[in-house]
């Protein structure tokens, strides 16, 4: 398939490295990347003949869901699966599978390990849905990453995993779930730990476009990349509260060296990493 061809006849059509786009639409595994085709710009006829385009190219070697969820989220239901409780929906990113992966094995496990779900589905060939209420176990984050550790030395694989939040079924919900999708899809290349929520992901997502586009913080960037101990020394302050013995414990350095570093990160930027609101803006920064 040649997607300048394709193109002459859906001008409406883009590529993109992302399966999810902000907009419904249906989606063409092309070389490494995606096709997306507005679905408003479709009819019914056309779906079906795309889809079955899609089959060629790439055939699926995953079992696909026949519940309403996983049509509600491929936009093929415009209202959610009737349930009384809010949902939520984890996604997994699964790394370094083989010709070996049993899909149907894993889905099975991930039910039980979840359970209750409301379903489980791929989407793509590396990526897993989870869809539970809130009537599900609640667990930590340290909780959830041990169940799938688990699970990865049973499978020989990778996984990063989003926990969402729990959300009202209501006409809004779509928009939502599409918009983690967005969100982790973004921000999985640069998770520090491979299990995240939206708290961890938030500041360099919902800040990044207004970063990028300013003069002063650009600056203030590479002046802190021209000390790669900098960020090392941020994150370390930021990630315990601004706590300077604890954060020297990490870094294995002793307290007063780690004073001397932030006295000459001072001199050098005029943000004190003892000031909270400096140590936001140099974690915004390094992010």
């Amino acid at each position: 398939m040649d997607f300048s061809k394709l193109k002459k006849l859906y001008p409406e059509a883009s590529l993109s490295k992302h399966p999810f786009m902000e907009k419904d639409t249906l989606r063409i595994p092309y070389k490494n990347q995606w096709i997306h085709i507005p679905r408003q710009n479709l009819n019914e006829k056309e779906i079906n003949v795309l889809n079955l385009l899609k089959e060629e190219v790439q055939p699926a070697t995953f079992p696909t869901s026949q519940s309403k969820w996983f049509s509600f989220m491929e936009g093929n239901l415009e209202y959610p699966p009737q349930t009384t409780h809010p949902v939520r929906l984890i996604q997994l990113v699964l790394e370094k599978m083989d010709d070996q992966f049993d899909y149907s094995i894993w889905i099975d496990s991930i039910t039980h390990l979840f359970e209750p779900v409301l379903d489980v589905f791929f989407v793509t060939q590396d990526t897993c849905y989870i869809i539970q209420d809130n009537t599900s176990q609640t667990l930590t984050q340290e909780e959830m990453y041990g169940m799938l550790k688990t699970l990865e030395d049973d499978f020989s694989i990778r996984t990063n995993a989003y926990i969402g939040q729990f959300w009202q079924p209501d006409h809004s919900l779509k928009a939502i779930l599409k918009e983690e999708q967005r969100i982790f899809q973004e921000e999985v290349s640069h998770l520090h730990d491979r299990i995240c929520a939206l708290s961890d992901v938030a500041l360099r997502y919902f800040t990044k476009e207004t970063l990028s586009n300013s003069t002063v913080m650009q600056k203030l960037k590479n002046q802190l990349e021209e000390q790669p101990d900098w960020k090392e020394l941020i994150l370390a302050l930021w990630e315990n509260q601004g706590n300077i013995s604890v954060a020297a414990k990490q870094l294995f350095i002793h307290r007063n060296t780690l004073q001397y570093r932030m006295d000459r990160f001072y001199e050098a930027t005029g943000l004190s990493l003892k000031n909270m609101n400096d140590l936001l803006l140099g974690y915004l920064l390094v992010l």
